[in-house]
């Protein structure tokens, strides 16, 4: 987590250069501002909070404000949009006592923030999750420490909300999927007990958190984790609208039967890095994306005898784009959907090794 520690007054700063140094004891790096005229040596120095909030805001996952916790609410108001987004905001008085989880508790890592920034200083945590009060398990926290993605995201609070007022809340986790004991490890530590997916439709509950990637109906009791599974292979022509592209994508994903939210990363080549439709669609999946050299698609296309497009390898100088890319950035040897081709773009699919 990148940090920002920052106070108003002269003990505020004191108490943030202490925290830093403790917290680089501990392998964790903290930018500290401070007032000016108020700030110790190992501070950074700022005039104005609010323009300071409006420049520094989007640059950091989390901030720790040693101040009033009305002014943070203030300063913070302009620029928060989503829980998913948003970074863990975390308040401490100038005198040390209380640490309160403000913002982004679970998805932004406020919680565990709150809790570490109290053990090296000897101050009170102060959580307000109904979940962490409650000592139950949150499904936006299991996702966090599994890094899955919630689908659909609407869901999420009235899951959560069956959690904390004791209705029959049910998690089921897909056998099929690589790595078991990494979800059964972290079931334990979240207090988690999963049952198989294939119990799910003979299994009684008010409510389900399903883990897996395969496409099933989504139902408004239930909630899906969507573990980072695919890898996307993309080719297109020049100018080829976002719409598209994501079209072309979406339909992909469910001639396999998996969601469009397991995609773990997007891959193409080099020739397409500046291609608008095609970055747009990176950006609103939020996924990273590698754009790969001749070479490699070409070395890739001969390991595994893909076929070519000679009107393609005229144009870009290799006959496959799609397939070579998805099993490049799938670090894999095999796919899950060969070359899809459709009007304007071309897909393929490969899982993440």
């Amino acid at each position: 987590m990148k940090l920002a520690i920052i106070s108003v007054t002269n003990q505020g700063a004191l108490l943030g250069d202490a925290l830093a140094e403790k917290l680089a004891k501990l392998g964790k790096k903290a930018d500290v501002f401070a007032k000016a005229g108020r700030n110790p040596m190992n501070s950074i120095s700022y005039d104005l909070l609010s323009k300071l909030i409006s420049d520094i805001f989007s640059k950091y996952d989390g901030f720790l404000f040693i101040m009033a916790t009305g002014i943070v609410v203030r300063v913070i108001a302009p620029h928060i949009s989503d829980k998913r987004v948003d970074p863990a905001i975390v308040v401490m008085g100038d005198n040390g006592e209380h640490v309160i989880s403000l913002l982004s508790g679970h998805i932004g890592g406020a919680n565990e923030l709150a809790h570490l920034i109290a053990e090296i200083s000897d101050a009170e945590p102060v959580i307000t999750t109904a979940t962490d009060l409650a000592q139950k398990p949150a499904a936006d926290m299991l996702a966090v420490k599994l890094n899955l993605k919630i689908e659909p995201f609407t869901q999420l609070k009235a899951i959560n909300s069956a959690i904390v007022n004791n209705d029959t809340v049910k998690f089921f986790l897909d056998k099929t999927l690589n790595n078991q004991n990494r979800y059964e490890q972290e079931a334990v530590k979240q207090g988690v007990v999963f049952k198989d997916l294939s119990l799910l439709p003979n299994e009684e509950y008010d409510a389900a958190v399903i883990i897996t990637d395969q496409l099933l109906p989504i139902n408004k009791n239930q909630l899906y984790l969507r573990p980072l599974t695919l890898a996307v292979g993309i080719g297109c022509r020049r100018n080829t609208s976002k719409e598209e592209i994501l079209a072309a994508i979406k339909d992909a994903c469910t001639q396999i039967g998996h969601s469009i939210n397991s995609i773990s990363i997007i891959g193409s080549t080099i020739v397409k890095q500046d291609e608008k439709g095609l970055l747009s669609v990176i950006q609103q999946l939020n996924v990273p994306s590698i754009f790969f050299v001749n070479e490699q698609l070409q070395e890739c296309i001969e390991t595994y005898q893909l076929e070519e497009s000679n009107f393609v390898k005229k144009k870009i100088g290799v006959g496959n784009v799609c397939a070579a890319a998805a099993i490049l950035a799938g670090q894999s040897n095999k796919l899950l959907l060969p070359k899809t081709k459709y009007k304007n773009v071309t897909v393929a699919i490969a899982p993440v090794k």
